[in-house]
């Protein structure tokens, strides 16, 4: 009686991994069929891509007084920006609207420092 016990155990056992290790290859990922190519985007001007990076200049409420100017899609920024990440959030939405390259002439205001403590007489 005990071996048959052992034997039955045996038995399932080795099922069980059978059906674990088929399970693992059915759910291994399978090499996707080949997506067909988008056809490329149609490159935007030189006057779109200035357009767009104005109004996001225009919306921003940490850059003031901002302006692009974009030639051969390379763009050219100034203005004032509020903080050093501001100034690299101007160049990140310049090339999001299409912009190639990107030189940023934003210059980010000083902080006024604070006065020095005064001396107790």
């Amino acid at each position: 009686m005990k071996r048959l016990f052992i034997a039955a155990s045996v038995i399932t056992l080795m099922s069980l991994l059978t059906l674990s290790a088929a399970a693992q290859e059915m759910t291994a990922k399978k090499p996707k069929a080949a997506k067909p190519a988008k056809a490329a985007a149609a490159p935007k001007s030189d006057a779109d891509i200035q357009k767009c990076i104005s109004d996001k200049l225009a919306a921003s409420k940490t850059v003031t007084n901002g302006s692009a100017a974009v030639s051969d899609g390379v763009a050219t920024l100034t203005g004032e920006a509020s903080s050093a990440g501001a100034k690299g959030g101007a160049t990140r939405s310049a090339k999001a609207c299409g912009a190639k390259s990107v030189t940023n002439n934003i210059t980010v205001a000083a902080k006024p420092k604070p006065a020095p403590p005064q001396k107790k007489p």
